[in-house]
C-alpha cells in the first residue's frame, strides 16, 4: 500500500496546513504528493500512504451515536485504541496489522467526527517506526475555522 520511492512526476506536492474539504484541514510536517483514487483523496511520501475519505451526516445523528456504529462496525482485531472528545470533535482510532503476499502490513485508522460528517483516515506505513507519525497526521486533523 506505500511506495518506497518518491511522487511519480505531476503530482502535486503539499506541504504544512493543508485544506482536505471545505469544513476538514490536516497538517502535513513534510511533502506529501497528492492523488485523488478511487473517490478517496491520497497522501503519500515513501514508506507512508493516507487514504482520506469524508462522510456526512445524512442522518442527523450525535456524534456518540457515530461513534458507536463505526466501533460496532471496526475490525475485531484492532488494538492501540484512543478515544477523545475535544474542541467540537471526537476522535477515535485503532491499529491494524494485516497479512499480504509481501508479508505484515501496518495501518492506523482514524475517525475524526463533527457535527456536520467525520473523516476516516487509514495510514499505511512500512516501518514500525512510523506509527507515532501516523498517529500525529491523524491528531492533526481539525476542524476548518
Amino acid at each position: 500500500m506505500t511506495s518506497k520511492q518518491g511522487p511519480p512526476p505531476g503530482y502535486p506536492l503539499v506541504q504544512g496546513e493543508h485544506v482536505l474539504t471545505p469544513r476538514w484541514t490536516i497538517h502535513l510536517p513534510e511533502q506529501f504528493a497528492r492523488r485523488v483514487e478511487e473517490g478517496s483523496l491520497v497522501l503519500w511520501r515513501p514508506g507512508l500512504t493516507v487514504w482520506l475519505v469524508a462522510w456526512g451526516n445524512d442522518n442527523n445523528e450525535t456524534q456518540a451515536e457515530r461513534l458507536a456504529w463505526i466501533k460496532n462496525e471496526a475490525s475485531p482485531d484492532r488494538f492501540d485504541e484512543h478515544e477523545a472528545v475535544q474542541g467540537g470533535v471526537t476522535r477515535f482510532s485503532y491499529r491494524l496489522r494485516d497479512e499480504s503476499e509481501d508479508g505484515p502490513v501496518e495501518s492506523l485508522n482514524g475517525y475524526i467526527i463533527g457535527d456536520d460528517g467525520h473523516l476516516q483516515l487509514s495510514v499505511y506505513f512500512d516501518d514500525l517506526g512510523d506509527a507515532a507519525e501516523a498517529q500525529r497526521l491523524v491528531d492533526s486533523v481539525a476542524l476548518r475555522g
